[in-house]
């Protein structure tokens, strides 16, 4: 994935983030809200449906206040018990053709009943059904419980009384089938003690029969089945599951079915025996779909919108990090490649200008300090071309006349008959003190040869059993003069054969038991081997009873002409080369040299080897350069070489050595792609089809796997270079060393693509 990409996907990321999370959490809370609204609206609308119920009652409110102050005749000349019943009647039939005038109109006043004082009917008026007249009756009107009359009587100011509803299923009249009666007391208006109360019985059937629709349920779940009303079978619990408990709570309130219907339930008005009869209404759930869906779909586009703002965006800004990118990395590159000083002229906010003009600074005074530690790097390496050359021929030369004096004194010691004691015992010094000076030049040639990268091993399998009885009789006796022990413990599960250079092995051991042999005075000496842990194999060790090492000194050991102190030397003799070389090997063999030891205590030295290594590994690099008297002519060859038309693929995620391959394959006129990690060479070799190097870090992209991606992909004459300090890695056609040297990296490309000198 390219840089650009990346910056892309995570402005977008952060924009898009909070963008989501806040339609997420906010969209189903408006939802709800605006469900919440538009069912409390359609509640309104229900009461407002049933509204006309009060205003209605209070004009006839108005209405029975005018009778009790106009009562039938009876009521008030047969006050007194001496009405002439001829005048009664006549009068009466005055009173009916009055109320048949001012409630002509007034149709759902259906009958008008005047008791006395004693609860008792005395005159009533009955509307006819088909001549809508006011006519008496021979039947008395319903007459109100007497619960309801009691405080009607007893009144002393005039007032109106409301009895429940009262609901007659079985009548034919459609009148007279839901009514509710008002009283009121006859008197209180007059200024006189109530005396009897005036009824009226208003049909208020109308009501439930305007909307169809409209559900009415009695208080035990039966539909209510009145002449005029919508006729419904069955029982209204059974068909709304959980609502007998939602009408034991005498509350309004909304079910919803599992099938999505919802409806509003009112106990809207209350009947005779106490109980309410129940209003319910379906909300009509189409509108509030059709809102939801609007909510959402512009929610959605809005969404869209900013998404759409927001990657433009993010792409502005992304290709402006990437440009800035690409010219700081190109930039880096020149600097540290090639120790050019950069100007990076930025435009834009003051703080990218101040940036900018800092990163200028910075690379020239890299580049100044860079060609500075660069001629002094040439110079260090000279030198120590030199150093290396001097130590081989001094060296050389050493040892001829060193081998004279050890054969001359030793023979001089065996057949000179007539020497004095005092003579043999000067010629054994001197053959003594030449033999420790041959093994000071010995290990000064391992150490010079080492590193040059001369010194190569010489695989072979190796019986490790026969081995370490071969040095442990070897050295048993230099012990056993010393008063020491020398044992050996073997392991049975440890490999016995591995690959490997039985010489080397045999020279780091001899290391570890003569330093054991040096420091130990007391106690024994053990070589053993066993098992080791991978990666490794077996594990070779020496322990002895010494004097130890001191934690702080265990790593200054290894270093060349090193001892634990200064002391050491000037007490146990030695020259501190021993077991620098002896790390030295064990890198040469693929292994490892650990160390425990504790003062007082003794020390365990252990060399840890795999299984097998390969023919000619190196403990820094596979390939190496001669040294010699043409060293500044092969250096000045690489530069010159000239391999126009090669395309290198460079897989590295090092800045250092991305730059320091970059400058090295360009100086010699190589186009180079670079890659960070697999994606990015998928997306290099979808691009650039013709490459003809491949050069791939350790670790970033399996190395067979990287093989095949290329080998797919381009021509089969590919170059595939691995850089790893572990030679024996698997996947490259050459590994070296991430530390390689033009010269060599030249050499390797010219046995693949010879070119001509420029």
């Amino acid at each position: 994935m390219s840089l650009r990409t990346r910056i892309l996907l995570f402005l977008f990321s952060f924009a898009l983030l909070p963008l989501a999370a806040a339609v997420i959490i906010n969209l189903p809370l408006v939802l709800d809200r605006v469900e919440l609204f538009y069912r409390q609206a359609f509640l309104q609308n229900l009461r407002a449906d049933f509204s006309d119920l009060d205003a209605h009652l209070a004009s006839r409110d108005e209405m029975i206040r005018l009778l009790a102050k106009l009562p039938e005749p009876g009521m008030v000349l047969g006050a007194g018990g001496v009405a002439d019943p001829v005048q009664v009647d006549q009068a009466r039939v005055k009173y009916v053709e009055w109320i048949n005038r001012i409630l002509r109109d007034q149709l759902d006043i259906v009958d008008i009943l005047f008791l006395d004082k004693d609860a008792l009917a005395r005159f009533w008026l009955s509307r006819n059904a088909e001549t809508r007249r006011w006519e008496p009756t021979t039947q008395a009107p319903y007459l109100p419980q007497r619960k309801y009359l009691e405080p009607v009587l007893q009144a002393t100011t005039p007032a109106v009384f409301l009895t429940p509803v009262v609901v007659d299923e079985k009548t034919a009249d459609l009148a007279r089938a839901i009514t509710l009666q008002l009283l009121t007391p006859l008197g209180p208006d007059e200024g006189k003690p109530t005396y009897g109360v005036v009824v009226m019985t208003v049909d208020i059937g109308g009501l439930v029969r305007r909307d169809p629709g409209t559900l009415w349920v009695h208080d035990d779940g039966r539909y209510l089945s009145a002449p005029g009303v919508t006729q419904r079978s069955g029982n209204a619990f059974h068909e709304f599951s959980g609502l007998s408990k939602m009408f034991a709570r005498r509350k309004l309130f909304m079910w919803e079915g599992d099938d999505g219907k919802t409806v509003i339930w009112v106990p809207l008005l209350r009947t005779e025996d106490d109980k309410p009869l129940w209003v319910g209404r379906y909300v009509q759930e189409k509108p509030l779909r059709e809102l939801r869906d609007a909510i959402i779909l512009r929610v959605l586009v809005i969404i869209f919108v900013l998404v759409v703002v927001i990657g433009i965006i993010a792409r502005l800004v992304a290709t402006r990090l990437e440009r800035h990118g690409t010219e700081l990395f190109k930039g880096i590159q020149r600097i540290v490649g090639k120790a050019e000083a950069v100007q990076f002229n930025w435009h834009g906010s003051p703080e990218l200008v101040q940036l900018g003009r800092n990163l200028s600074v910075l690379s020239e005074t890299h580049a100044r300090n860079l060609q500075e530690l660069q001629g002094h790097a040439r110079a260090l390496e000279e030198s120590n071309r030199y150093k290396s050359e001097f130590l081989s021929n001094v060296s050389h030369e050493l040892r001829t006349p060193l081998n004279s004096i050890l054969l001359l004194s030793k023979l001089l010691v065996k057949e000179g008959q007539d020497l004095s004691d005092e003579q043999r015992q000067q010629l054994k010094v001197i053959h003594e003190a030449s033999a420790d000076l041959r093994g000071l030049i010995d290990n000064i040639l391992d150490l010079s040869r080492i590193e040059a990268g001369k010194l190569l091993p010489n695989i072979e399998k190796v019986d490790l059993h026969g081995l370490l009885q071969e040095l442990a009789e070897l050295m048993a006796p230099q012990f056993g003069e010393k008063g020491l022990k020398l044992e050996l413990q073997i392991d049975p599960q440890a490999m016995q054969w591995i690959s490997t250079d039985a010489d080397k092995i045999k020279q780091v051991l001899k290391n570890f038991l003569s330093n054991s042999l040096k420091f130990t005075f007391e106690g024994k000496v053990i070589l053993g081997m066993e098992a080791a842990d991978e990666p490794y194999a077996v594990r070779l060790w020496v322990r002895d009873t010494g004097i130890g090492i001191p934690e702080d000194k265990q790593k200054l050991i290894f270093e060349a002409f090193r001892q634990a102190d200064g002391s050491t030397r000037r007490r146990y003799g030695g020259t501190g080369l021993g077991l620098s070389i002896s790390r030295e090997l064990a890198q040469i063999l693929c292994g490892e040299i650990r160390v425990e030891s504790r003062t007082g205590r003794g020390s365990e030295f252990s060399l840890l080897l795999p299984t097998e290594c390969g023919e000619t590994p190196q403990p820094k690099t596979l390939f190496f350069e001669e040294q010699g008297e043409d060293s500044g002519a092969d250096e000045m060859a690489a530069a010159e070489a000239d391999f126009s038309g090669r395309r290198a693929l460079l897989v590295e995620q090092d800045i250092d050595l991305l730059l320091k391959f970059s400058k090295m394959l360009e100086s010699w006129n190589i186009e180079v792609f670079a890659a960070g990690d697999e994606e990015e060479v998928r997306e290099t070799l979808a691009d650039e089809s013709d490459i003809d190097i491949v050069m791939a870090g350790e670790g970033i992209v399996a190395w067979r796997r990287l093989a095949e991606m290329v080998g797919g992909s381009t021509a089969n004459s590919i170059l595939f270079i691995g850089l790893s300090d572990n030679p024996q890695i698997d996947g490259a056609e050459v590994v070296v060393s991430p530390d390689v040297n033009a010269h060599t990296l030249m050499s390797i490309l010219q046995q693949r693509f010879p070119t001509d000198r420029r």
